[in-house]
């Protein structure tokens, strides 16, 4: 009995702190007052937790405890074929030749990146990106021994 009473406590106390250091939640770059709990963890490609005195100017009050930016997926894919599609004409090309990159495999430092760790093409940043080569699937056969791809991306990272 007096172990629940115990936790109990903790709980509310918990609840308390919580709501007190509640973060301000940006969601494919808008601000999220609901809906969080229907953001699964497959449909998430990256999360950044920030906390600084200009975000705090440019949100207020709201973002005193910081922000938490959530990409999803669709977005972050929009996002790095923007970057993508700026880095290199050849990618530009081949994103109008195929409609989209559902076609291509991206190789990021020499690992094959499947649709399970589309994240880790997600963090990229312009300044970390130290080449990006697109190649055609003949080149991506014989080389990374990819068959059901048309085009490869071969990015470099720092």
């Amino acid at each position: 009995m007096r172990f629940k009473i115990i936790l109990g406590g903790l709980l509310l106390w918990s609840a308390a702190t919580m709501a007190q250091d509640s973060v301000l939640y940006i969601v494919d770059s808008v601000e999220a007052t609901n809906g969080l709990e229907q953001l699964t963890p497959d449909k998430i490609a990256l999360i950044n937790i920030v906390k600084s005195p200009t975000l705090q100017a440019q949100y207020g009050a709201k973002a005193a405890n910081g922000i938490m930016y959530i990409e999803t997926k669709p977005f972050a894919r929009r996002r790095y074929n923007r970057l993508f599609t700026s880095l290199s004409p050849a990618f530009e090309a081949a994103i109008k030749k195929y409609g989209d990159d559902s076609k291509f495999q991206y190789i990021l430092d020499g690992t094959k990146i499947d649709d399970n760790s589309v994240n880790m093409l997600a963090a990229l940043e312009r300044k970390n990106i130290t080449s990006l080569v697109v190649v055609d699937g003949d080149a991506l056969k014989k080389t990374y021994d990819v068959k059901d791809r048309k085009v490869g991306v071969i990015i470099t990272s720092k």
